[in-house]
């Protein structure tokens, strides 16, 4: 009799095992499809933020550009914070109105994209329309 209780009872755990296991398989199938669903999703939210943050026309207008304060370095042991290289004397350079010094051409390339400056994040275009008032 006991040999028969242990039969049963070892056939009540395979029968539930089983179950156990099928619904463990069926839960990690649901996770790894969210998982996939939430890297898309991340994906998909990083690239429109890369797209609007390099969107053309956001940036700076020409006429504006033109206001800014043009001038040479002089010696120094500066370097430029958007492409870190160091400033070489007599090179052009251009200053925001925020005081923040870059080489020309890494600022207006800059610009053309934001109205910030890359250091401080101060409005640039705002200043440079506080200036023409």
């Amino acid at each position: 009799m006991i040999q028969i209780v242990e039969e049963r009872s070892e056939g009540q755990q395979s029968q539930q095992f089983g179950i156990d296991e099928a619904i463990s398989r069926r839960w990690d199938e649901v996770a790894n499809q969210l998982r996939q669903e939430i890297q898309q999703l991340e994906r998909q939210m990083w690239q429109n933020n890369v797209d609007r943050m390099f969107q053309k026309g956001n940036g700076v207008p020409k006429k504006y550009l033109q206001k800014l304060k043009q001038m040479k370095m002089g010696k120094s042991n500066r370097q430029c914070s958007i492409c870190c290289n160091q400033f070489e004397k007599d090179e052009l350079i251009i200053q925001l109105p925020c005081k923040h010094i870059y080489h020309k051409f890494c600022v207006e390339s800059w610009l053309q994209n934001s109205t910030k400056c890359p250091n401080c994040r101060a409005d640039v275009l705002e200043e440079l329309r506080g200036l023409e008032k």
